[in-house]
């Protein structure tokens, strides 16, 4: 009997795995699908809305004293953290949806010159973002306070780990231990900042996310309400 002519069946890798507890799984976070949504909603819930899943965002954290000056103006300091910092998403305007009470929706600027508008609600002044006024609306910077759901590891896979600190040197506050990221110079944070800003507009652009703006009527040059001027001073 010629060995060669004998059919050998194929080798087979058998890998054994012992037994875990469910305990000693490590599961790891998966990205927010594109059919998960987050509700939105001020603190009596007369303003509500939507942030779609379809797209990223950039999760920062300003420590200016402008953004501070905001949450003081409208009562709200408790949103920010130990370290007077203000958490917010750069977000796709057409991820946004309100769905209730937009008439209760107003703006105000700090400064007659700046070009930043903060936007909140009448009925409870809870903060929901900014934008630039002076800018076409490619973005809106989403105050993660509105976001209002109640499963917190979705928040946390919309949000992200922190990518930037902006202004920790001008905060009113002592943020010498701030870490993961730690602050960074003044040019490179802009500098970073504006790397994720053209980087999730283009991405937007792309799939016609940068409309309808929500704060912006429609064609995008003129804002849905006229900003008043107010100035706070924080403690």
């Amino acid at each position: 009997l010629d060995p060669r002519s004998v059919v050998r069946p194929p080798h087979r890798l058998v890998l054994q795995v012992a037994p875990s507890s469910a305990a000693s799984r490590i599961v790891l976070p998966s990205a927010m699908s594109s059919n998960e949504s987050l509700p939105l909603s001020c603190a009596c819930g007369e303003v509500q809305g939507t942030l779609s899943g379809s797209g990223k965002g950039s999760y920062i954290v300003c420590y200016c004293t402008c953004c501070q000056d905001m949450h003081t103006f409208l009562g709200k300091e408790s949103l920010m953290d130990a370290q007077g910092g203000c958490h917010f998403r750069m977000t796709a305007p057409g991820d946004i949806k309100f769905t209730k009470g937009e008439s209760k929706i107003n703006s105000f600027k700090l400064t007659e010159k700046t070009g930043t508008v903060r936007w909140y609600t009448d009925c409870c002044k809870s903060p929901i973002g900014a934008t630039v006024s002076d800018l076409p609306p490619f973005m809106m910077d989403l105050s993660t306070s509105f976001i209002a759901a109640k499963d917190r590891a979705l928040v946390a896979r919309s949000l992200g780990p922190i990518t930037m600190r902006m202004f920790a040197d001008s905060s009113k506050k002592d943020t010498s231990a701030l870490d993961n990221p730690k602050p960074s110079s003044r040019t490179f944070w802009l500098f970073t900042y504006m790397y994720h800003f053209l980087k999730f507009s283009i991405r937007w652009w792309w799939r016609g996310a940068l409309s309808p703006h929500p704060f912006f009527v429609k064609g995008g040059k003129k804002l849905i309400c006229e900003p008043a001027v107010v100035k706070a001073k924080i403690a």
